[in-house]
């Protein structure tokens, strides 16, 4: 850590070189546990906790190192060579930039576990109340009984449609038969008046039609009736 990089130096203050060298270790650490907390995160595991508090406590040392850095290297620009300067500069530089992505990388991770706390504690209420608010389960069972009645209403209203289609075609076959019989009818009638049938059998079969015309009418007013009573009853 900081505090042996500073106890191998002679004086109090650790050197810029043992700072730098400690600063590019806690880089890489942190960098690892970073990438080992996201990996977790991807894959739905438990965050660890203790993982998390270590970065956070590296970074804060971090940021220690490479503000104790950056003031060394000032107070270096002024006594050390130009070459000697500009090298430590762009050393310093891409450690502080280093540092700040590490820490923004950090703190995203940290508002994306936050959030994840706050959801799964609201989860967590959410059904505490279920369990223990009266009301709430009163309010759902209401909730379950509607959506059971409009299933109940969509299911009739297909078996009414269902009625209303046979209806139909059973209405269709009758006007299709009552057409066939006519054309019977006249040809029938062509026929006997062929034959010389006397005009008194005639008009019996002429009512027996008559009667096979009601009853068919009569079959098909029926059937709309009882189409229309049903559908009254599942319409409710």
């Amino acid at each position: 850590s900081w505090t042996r990089a500073r106890s191998r130096t002679p004086s109090s203050m650790a050197s810029l070189e043992d700072l730098y060298a400690v600063s590019r270790r806690l880089c890489f650490d942190v960098t690892e546990g970073l990438s080992k907390l996201e990996r977790d995160e991807g894959r739905g595991h438990g965050v660890n906790d203790g993982l998390a508090r270590e970065m956070r406590t590296r970074m804060g040392e971090l940021k220690k190192i490479t503000s104790e850095m950056e003031r060394q290297w000032r107070a270096m620009a002024m006594t050390a060579s130009i070459a000697k300067s500009d090298t430590w500069k762009r050393k310093v530089e891409h450690v502080i930039e280093e540092t700040d992505h590490l820490e923004m990388s950090l703190h995203r991770f940290g508002s994306r576990e936050e959030r994840r706390l706050n959801e799964q504690k609201e989860r967590e209420d959410l059904m505490r109340r279920v369990t223990d608010d009266e009301g709430f389960r009163s309010l759902v069972g209401e909730y379950d009984a509607e959506s059971g009645s409009m299933k109940s209403v969509r299911r009739s209203g297909s078996m009414v449609d269902e009625l209303l289609e046979q209806g139909a075609s059973v209405l269709g076959n009758l006007s299709e038969q009552s057409a066939t019989l006519r054309n019977v009818k006249r040809k029938v009638f062509s026929l006997l008046d062929k034959m010389g049938v006397s005009s008194s059998l005639l008009r019996v079969i002429d009512r027996r039609q008559r009667l096979d015309a009601i009853l068919v009418y009569g079959g098909m007013f029926a059937t709309v009736l009882i189409l229309f009573i049903v559908w009254m009853f599942f319409s409710r």
